[in-house]
C-alpha cells in the first residue's frame, strides 16, 4: 500500500475522488491505496460472500453480507481516524438500512463479522493492525483467509481479547455468527 494524501478528516474522505476507480482506506488520517486484488483474492471473497448470502436466506437470519461495499471506522474518539473496508463483512439488517442510502460506512457500530482474504502485501496489516483495530471496535468474529499459507483463522472476541482457532484442508469452520454454516479451507482455496 502507498501513503497518496496529506491528512484527511473523515468528511473529506469520504467525498474524496481522484477520477479514477481507486479505492482507498484511511489509515490515521491519511489516504492509502487499496491494491488491486489478483483474481484469486477476489474470488475468495465473492465465494465466501455467497455462501454467507446463502446462509443468511436459508436460515433467514435479519443479517446483511457485503463484499468490499462497506468501511468500518476502527479509530474512534482520541485516535486519528481510520476507516478500514473489508472484503467481506456482516451487518445487522437495520445497520444497513442506517446507511443504504449514504456513504456505507460504519462510525458509530460494528459489523458482526468482518473477513479478510490475506496477500503477500497486506500479510502485516491483516494479522496485527487490523486484528488490533477490529478487536479495539469489538468485531464479534474476524475471518482471516491466508492463501499463501492455505489456512483459515477465525477470532473470536470473548472477554475483550480475541480467541483464534486456525483450519486447514478438510476441517470444519466453526463459526458463532453462522452455526450451521457447512465450509472447509479446501473448498475457499478451490475457487
Amino acid at each position: 500500500m502507498v501513503v497518496v494524501s496529506p491528512i484527511f478528516t473523515l468528511s473529506e474522505y469520504l467525498a474524496y475522488s481522484d477520477g479514477t476507480d481507486s479505492r482507498y482506506e484511511l489509515v490515521n488520517e491519511e489516504l492509502v491505496l487499496m491494491a488491486q486484488p489478483t483474481g484469486i483474492h477476489g474470488g475468495m471473497s465473492e465465494f465466501i460472500n455467497d455462501r454467507f448470502r446463502s446462509e443468511i436466506q436459508r436460515c433467514q437470519l435479519s443479517l446483511v453480507s457485503k463484499q468490499e461495499l462497506i468501511a468500518v471506522q476502527t479509530g474512534r474518539i482520541g485516535a486519528k481516524i481510520t476507516c478500514r473496508v473489508p472484503d467481506v463483512v456482516v451487518v445487522t439488517l437495520t445497520q444497513w438500512d442506517e446507511i443504504k442510502f449514504c456513504e456505507a460506512v460504519l462510525t458509530d457500530s460494528s459489523p458482526l463479522l468482518a473477513v479478510e482474504v490475506v496477500s503477500s502485501s497486506t500479510r502485516n496489516t491483516d494479522y496485527r493492525k487490523k486484528r488490533a483495530e477490529y478487536n479495539s471496535i469489538e468485531i464479534s468474529e474476524y475471518w482471516i483467509i491466508d492463501i499463501i499459507d492455505r489456512k483459515v483463522t477465525i477470532l473470536i472476541l470473548e472477554d475483550g481479547l480475541y480467541e483464534e482457532t486456525t483450519y486447514q484442508d478438510h476441517e470444519q469452520i466453526v463459526s458463532p455468527l453462522f452455526p450451521e454454516l457447512l465450509l472447509t479451507p479446501l473448498q475457499i482455496f478451490s475457487v
